[in-house]
């Protein structure tokens, strides 16, 4: 067995309806009419040169904790991997014109907080194609119930829901191992007292070479993963991008790569909109498919209702009742 991370993204569901006005989605119509209507239409979408699908034998609701899952799979066709034995020569993987190799994001559904919750998956698909993948399928569902939205059918958008304590949780952390900060117009902080010598000194450099956008780099990339960037002189960075930002006429941005300790995970975070997100770990076993079942069960005792995490109940203390 392998261990396996899985890390997950909190949204909550929008549509876009007349003049891009956006207003909350209550899925729970829409989920309970696939629950109920399995196979009934035709749920794939195209994507550009990729197809996305859903599993219909992964979509569930669960009665006991009022939560719905479905899980969406990413089709493709190009880019295939061979097969390999070592000391072999490798064996194509040959698909009929029908197939495809598919990598699979669990998606969710809190009805009582009204949020989406997305599994992550760097093969998978990505936050705007699951939006898409929604608005296609909501829009058959709509057909399906004899519902229409108008003229223009609505767009789904997934907003992500902001991690208010991000920001201090990251000025905690111990090992800082990549950061970069990007600014519009270097003029409007050139004034600017700041605490950072580094991003001083950089805006003094910019001025001499007449430069106006900016991006600076740093990062612990081939080092030892216990080796960290200048802990009190990236906090000071944080606090100087923090305080710009408060002021409207600056448009500073900043990514940071941290861990809590030597035994955390790395956590990337967006220090303008710090998403909320959580990770849990499988027992997985090699060359096998992870069940979405697994993967929502996990999530529920790992992440969603455990004595630590208790995500439902931060959710609840961040967004609007």
């Amino acid at each position: 067995m392998a261990k396996q991370k899985i890390r997950f993204n909190y949204f909550e569901p929008q549509l876009v309806i007349e003049n891009d006005e956006l207003v909350k989605w209550d899925m729970k119509k829409f989920l309970d009419t696939i629950l109920n209507n399995k196979r009934v239409f035709d749920s794939s979408e195209f994507l550009g040169d990729e197809v996305s699908d859903l599993e219909w034998n992964s979509c569930d609701y669960d009665h006991q904790n009022n939560l719905y899952y479905i899980q969406l799979s990413k089709l493709r066709s190009k880019n295939i991997p061979s097969r390999k034995r070592i000391n072999h020569d490798k064996v194509d993987i040959d698909l009929a014109d029908d197939e495809y190799l598919g990598e699979f994001n669990l998606l969710i559904y809190d009805p009582m907080v009204n949020v989406l919750i997305t599994q992550g998956n760097f093969y998978g698909l990505t936050t705007k194609q699951i939006a898409l993948t929604l608005t296609g399928l909501r829009r058959k569902v709509n057909d399906l119930n004899g519902v229409t939205d108008g003229d223009l059918p609505y767009m789904v958008n997934l907003a992500p829901v902001i991690d208010s304590k991000a920001i201090d949780k990251v000025m905690n952390n111990k090992i800082y191992r990549k950061i970069t900060v990007k600014g519009a117009d270097f003029n409007k902080i050139a004034d600017s007292d700041l605490n950072s010598q580094v991003l001083s000194k950089a805006i003094d450099a910019f001025n001499e070479v007449h430069g106006v956008n900016f991006e600076i780099t740093l990062s612990m990339a081939k080092s030892e993963k216990k080796e960290t960037l200048d802990q009190n002189e990236i906090r000071k960075m944080i606090q100087d991008v923090k305080e710009l930002n408060e002021k409207s006429e600056s448009d500073v941005a900043m990514n940071i790569a941290s861990r809590k300790d030597l035994e955390s995970s790395i956590e990337y975070i967006d220090l303008l909109t710090p998403r909320l997100t959580s990770e849990i770990v499988l027992d997985v076993k090699n060359r096998s498919t992870i069940g979405a079942e697994y993967i929502f069960n996990g999530f529920k005792e790992q992440n969603y209702f455990d004595d630590v995490n208790y995500m439902q109940r931060k959710l609840i203390r961040l967004l609007p009742g």
